[in-house]
């Protein structure tokens, strides 16, 4: 059996080093800055507030590509540098936490295999947030098919699951199949271990269960937005808050009292709230009938789906925010810093790829998670 015995001691330096470290994330007023610079300007300002790899990379790369590899280069640092502070028991538990990244970013390089999109502009996509190190993503970029890309990833825990899941020649739906396979064993591994008595694990086993609830969220959201799908429960995690009976039954119901039941019950109308923010509705309105919009969008499967993604994720980032700052010697403020950076390295792509185009400040403002 795995130890977790962390002592106090080492849960003040590393919570405290993490609480020094998100001090230096940046605020929504520096966004609102950038929002008006150019990539130049953007570039010398990141670069100014702790973002070094511009001035390495600086001398030979400039404008969007600068940015990019810069921001790649510092979010894979980042994560690399945390994970060597803390000791071996609780770095086996931020590696499972961190695993969900690898999952996204393998995912991104074999769709753009299979569908040959080059690899600089798969590459774009890609954030070097997991365990998997920015050297062993470019390698798999570098790679001729998905094929040669299974292969490289024997040694990946994930590895049994693609090699099973995935066929080739590609089948239509292999992808949608897999990654719900994959998100599924990245949960419930991690609800299993939550459920035990590691008091390590046993202490986040809330934020798992929000976790999940927000995937489900997620999937209800995408699949009714995207599809004609009238059975979700296949695409459903156990182990959320919200039962999957209840999910299965919103879904498809064509009773608007049965969906403002669900979403009171639920606790999510803050995410419906700032889903309607985001479609620029009246402030009234948004406060006194936000179910009423919300389920006439839904009804008609209008919902933009970027938008009811980007508010699912600024909800859920508060909420790690919230329980780090109530637990304070516990693993959360750590994954809250990290779950923070991940966005705004995020952030800091939308930014300057719409300023590469020119874009709107207010169109590139719905894109920010903060």
């Amino acid at each position: 059996m795995i130890s977790f015995a962390i002592t106090p001691p080492q849960y003040i330096y590393i919570c405290t080093r993490m609480t020094v470290r998100k001090k230096m994330l940046f605020e929504a007023s520096q966004y609102h800055r950038m929002l008006n610079m150019d990539l130049n300007q953007i570039s010398r300002f990141i670069g100014e507030n702790g973002y070094e790899e511009i001035k390495e990379l600086g001398r030979t790369q400039s404008g969007i590509t600068l940015i990019e590899e810069a921001l790649s280069r510092n979010l894979a640092r980042t994560y690399r540098n945390v994970l060597n502070a803390t000791p071996g028991s609780l770095q086996y538990l931020m590696k499972r936490f961190l695993s969900k990244g690898d999952i996204d970013n393998v995912l991104a390089i074999m769709r753009g295999k299979e569908f040959h999109i080059p690899s600089s502009q798969i590459q774009k996509i890609l954030l070097p947030g997991g365990t998997l190190s920015l050297e062993k993503l470019n390698q798999l970029l570098s790679l001729h098919d998905n094929h040669e890309v299974i292969q490289n990833l024997v040694d990946w825990e994930y590895y049994p699951l693609l090699a099973d899941k995935i066929l080739i020649p590609y089948q239509k739906g292999s992808f949608a199949d897999l990654e719900n396979t994959l998100y599924r064993h990245y949960y419930e591994r991690n609800y299993a271990l939550g459920k035990s008595r590691i008091r390590i694990w046993n202490s986040i086993l809330p934020y798992i269960r929000y976790e999940i609830d927000i995937i489900n969220l997620k999937n209800m959201f995408r699949i009714k937005a995207g599809s004609r799908v009238e059975d979700i429960r296949p695409y459903i995690i156990p182990g959320g808050n919200i039962q999957s009976s209840a999910i299965q039954d919103v879904f498809t119901t064509q009773d608007k009292e049965h969906f403002v039941k669900f979403v009171k019950e639920a606790k999510i109308q803050i995410i419906f709230s700032q889903v309607l923010e985001d479609l620029n509705c009246d402030p009234v309105s948004c406060e006194l009938d936000t179910v009423d919009q919300i389920w006439k969008r839904w009804y008609e499967r209008k919902v933009p789906l970027f938008l009811v993604m980007v508010g699912i994720n600024r909800v859920r980032l508060h909420h790690i925010d919230s329980l780090a700052r109530r637990y304070p010697f516990s693993v959360l403020p750590i994954l809250s810093y990290l779950e923070n950076k991940r966005y705004e390295v995020t952030n800091l792509r939308a930014i300057a790829r719409g300023r590469q185009f020119e874009q709107d400040p207010e169109e590139i403002k719905k894109y920010l998670v903060m």
